[in-house]
């Protein structure tokens, strides 16, 4: 991931929309559009063609898919004109890396994809690939959930951000992301710390240290117009965030980190899934 500058408002400038032409999928894509007008970006519009096993299609099939993934992308193009659109069909035996590769190639500052919940084994449909390319990009990833409606046309920026972290290694990444989201004016950025009491009183020295360790993310040289507000939750981990960013009435949650501790604990407990998939705004994930 780029280095980043806290004393300009960051831009993505290339973004990479990955599709699968559902209604999720759209979606994704006006936030992708929404953003690209926003920063002046170029829209890489993708699909993947999963490759099969061994003798399980024949290559002319192969091809028919092949060409069929290439006019649907050539539709979506079309009615794209107000932004500048590229198009790519990639392919891979495994849908999620395949995303993560190109993302890779491209140079991409950003990856759009859409999520679609399979309710009674807490996955996604784009399923358990949304988790996979979280884990696996080399850049932010906004994933966009089932319950996120569609935002109005025109340039998107986020006015309150939600951003998540267990004050692990990578999480000075993602808050100098949300930070750097955040100087827009009228922006508020909380920053939230989630304590697991289980029912337990509330411990006041324990919370102020929290609150402190919050503080202490923010650099010195911040200098953003948002006033960042810590706040420290309480319950679980997705449930709580999901409340706070309902709350504030929230357009975007970041999370910090990725493969640390705090990302690993929502994909170990199932949490990772309920969160991209209950959130009703887009959650960015940084890298």
């Amino acid at each position: 991931m780029r280095t980043i500058d806290l004393q300009t408002q960051i831009k993505f400038e290339r973004i990479l929309l990955a599709t699968d032409f559902s209604a999720g999928a759209e979606v994704a894509q006006a936030y992708a559009v929404g953003l690209a007008l926003q920063d002046a970006a170029t829209l890489q519009l993708t699909t993947v063609v999963t490759l099969p096993s061994l003798d399980a299609i024949s290559e002319c099939a192969l091809d028919s898919v092949r060409h069929a993934s290439e006019e649907d992308l050539q539709r979506l193009a079309d009615h794209l004109s107000d932004v500048k659109v590229t198009r790519k069909v990639i392919e891979g035996f495994q849908r999620a890396g395949a995303i993560a590769d190109e993302g890779i190639r491209s140079l991409a500052d950003l990856i759009v994809l859409g999520t679609a919940s399979k309710r009674g084994l807490k996955k996604l449909a784009l399923g358990s690939t949304a988790e996979e390319v979280v884990r696996t990009a080399g850049c932010p990833v906004l994933t966009v959930g089932p319950r996120v409606a569609a935002p109005p046309h025109g340039p998107i920026s986020f006015r309150r951000i939600v951003y998540a972290t267990d004050f692990s290694a990578q999480a000075a990444k993602g808050v100098k992301l949300a930070l750097a989201l955040g100087r827009a004016a009228g922006t508020k950025v909380y920053l939230c710390h989630v304590v697991a009491d289980h029912g337990a009183p509330k411990d006041e020295p324990g919370e102020a240290k929290f609150l402190s360790s919050l503080r202490a993310l923010i650099p010195v040289s911040a200098n953003c117009s948002c006033e960042p507000e810590c706040v420290v939750e309480h319950g679980k981990a997705s449930e709580a965030i999901l409340d706070l960013a309902k709350r504030v009435n929230a357009d975007l949650i970041v999370l910090g980190a990725r493969k640390a501790s705090f990302w690993l604990e929502f994909i170990q407990t199932g949490l990772t899934p309920a969160l991209l998939a209950d959130a009703r705004c887009p959650v960015l994930t940084v890298c």
